[in-house]
């Protein structure tokens, strides 16, 4: 029954800006009576991985990661929402953008003040997420302080 309810999916680093993100993707399932799905992706580190063995010790800690994170952003996991925790190893965009792969879902990512100026060029998590992604992207912005320390560092690069 669960599988024909709408999906709410949130990649979850536990930045600043992804724990926002992680508050709105909850309003979202909150609003839609959808299922949340948040999702870690990782990539192992092969060159620490034996010659044809399968890197699976770093998925329980990315599982600890992501309640850490729910901890920060919420208090912990809500009760009124179905939380479905997805640790899946890729590229972050690429994985993201494939699972949001129904019209009824909704992708939620976090723009860090780098991937904010970035977005428009293209090469962040959120530009791939945009172009790629079957259904509609929520973008989160950074802090607006962020964005405007962010500024001030580019002012004072471009004046030394």
């Amino acid at each position: 029954m669960t599988s024909a309810r709408r999906r709410v999916i949130v990649g979850v680093t536990g930045s600043l800006t992804n724990l926002r993100a992680l508050r709105m993707a909850v309003d979202q399932t909150r609003q839609r009576d959808a299922v949340l799905y948040a999702v870690q992706v990782w990539e192992p580190d092969r060159t620490e991985t034996p010659s044809g063995a399968e890197p699976t010790s770093g998925i329980f800690p990315r599982v600890l990661h992501v309640h850490k994170a729910f901890t920060e952003a919420l208090g912990g996991l809500p009760r009124d929402v179905d939380v479905r925790l997805v640790v899946v190893e890729g590229q972050p965009k690429v994985r993201l953008a494939r699972l949001a792969d129904k019209d009824t879902d909704l992708l939620v990512v976090g723009a860090s003040t780098r991937s904010w100026r970035r977005l428009r060029l293209g090469d962040s998590v959120a530009a791939y997420c945009t172009r790629h992604a079957r259904c509609p992207v929520l973008v989160v912005p950074p802090h607006e302080m962020a964005r405007e320390a962010l500024a001030r560092r580019d002012v004072a690069w471009s004046r030394s």
